[in-house]
């Protein structure tokens, strides 16, 4: 029999929430959602009705509801389709565990499901420490914890956890750990076939719930999680609804064949993902951008990109962090043919590109030197994105 997962939640805000509805081509429209399923929504714009196509949806985002922390300083759980959410409290045993969070409310699921509890606060000195123990390969369960600003761990197997204790087993031994000197558990779990969401639910508690559907009558969201489970949400608690997987890969979360650096005198800036050369966001004419690269002059990426996609999208212009001298040249070209190729000043408005990639098998990016040297040649490739 399939576990339970119940989501209780207490309905806080009036049926037809406000949304933005962002398409494959960039579009945007606002309306009042009326209803969702897997294949439509319904909007209402002042007293017009709207059908759009999912299928060709990007993200559904909810303008007033704001992200925003639990006064309670809460426990993280990740689940093992990357499912990751704030809770909290928890209890748990060898077949099940029980979560509770201002947003999921009271929920039991199967033990399985949970591949890591954070239960202390990340910093940015134990932040790598603790992402490098996630990612790496061990064979037992580990009992992490934190000795002033350096992670250890023992290994071993988790039982049973309640408000006070963890059961832990060390070979033939058995000991009860107090639950305030544990920093994290990550379990020991088999690999599982990776399966694409229909639906990721980013909650404003920064929560993100992987579903294969999702759907909106007037009163509630309804989704059914990638494990099979039934589960329900207020809309006052998300965020926003991303519909990309499977239709949009952005050129972030590539890596790219081969990379070749030129500089013009002998420092290398090398090309980042999601954030300007300093760690800030990348910026163009005053908006702020959470996804894209940030490429120097002279920088040449090459990506292998397998016919696999039709339209190659993105926000082109100097980064607004310069001063007004930043002059690249940008040639972009699909299988060794030209797709694109102009000069980028800081003084123009950004580009928006929007290139046919169908048949293209190797896709290069070069941005060259312009007529000032190298200097303030910071460009940014914003919402950089692949598109089926």
């Amino acid at each position: 029999m399939q576990p339970l997962f119940c989501i209780s939640l207490t309905m806080l805000l009036a049926v037809s929430p406000e949304v933005e509805v962002t398409s494959l081509s960039g579009a945007s429209v606002s309306g009042n959602l009326q209803s969702l399923n897997k294949t439509a929504i319904h909007l209402k714009q002042e007293k017009t009705a709207n059908e759009l196509t999912l299928s060709e949806v990007l993200n559904i985002r909810f303008p007033k509801n704001r992200f925003r922390r639990s006064l309670q300083s809460p426990f993280t759980i990740r689940f093992t389709d990357g499912s990751l959410f704030p809770i909290q409290s928890l209890l748990s045993n060898e077949k099940q565990v029980k979560i509770g969070g201002d947003q999921t409310g009271s929920l039991i699921i199967p033990a399985k499901s949970v591949s890591s509890i954070r239960f202390g606060s990340l910093n940015s000195n134990i932040r790598e420490a603790w992402d490098k123990l996630l990612n790496g390969k061990h064979s037992k369960d580990l009992l992490v914890v934190q000795k002033e600003n350096v992670l250890d761990f023992i290994d071993g197997v988790v039982g049973s956890i309640s408000d006070e204790k963890i059961q832990f087993f060390t070979g033939d031994d058995e000991v009860s750990v107090d639950r305030k000197r544990v920093f994290g558990i990550i379990y020991f779990r088999q690999p599982v076939t990776e399966t694409t969401p229909f639906c990721s639910i980013r909650l404003t508690s920064n929560g993100l719930i992987h579903a294969s559907s999702i759907a909106f009558s007037g009163n509630e969201f309804e989704a059914t999680l990638q494990n099979g489970a039934q589960a329900r949400f207020d809309a006052s608690v998300i965020a926003n609804l991303d519909f990309s997987q499977g239709k949009v890969r952005y050129l972030s979360d590539l890596e790219p064949r081969n990379i070749k650096y030129t500089p013009f005198f002998d420092t290398v800036w090398k090309y980042r993902k999601d954030k300007h050369r300093d760690g800030g966001p990348l910026r163009l004419a005053g908006k702020e951008y959470s996804r894209g690269l940030y490429i120097h002059s002279k920088t040449l990426l090459q990506y292998r990109i397998k016919n696999e996609y039709r339209n190659f999208r993105a926000i082109m212009g100097i980064d607004d962090s310069v001063p007004s001298i930043g002059f690249v040249y940008v040639e972009i070209k699909g299988n060794g043919r030209t797709l694109y190729s102009g000069n980028v000043r800081s003084s123009d408005r950004p580009v928006e590109l929007n290139l046919d990639v169908r048949g293209v098998r190797d896709l290069d990016i070069l941005v060259d030197f312009g007529d000032n040297l190298e200097i303030c040649d910071h460009l940014d490739l914003c919402e950089a994105r692949l598109i089926k």
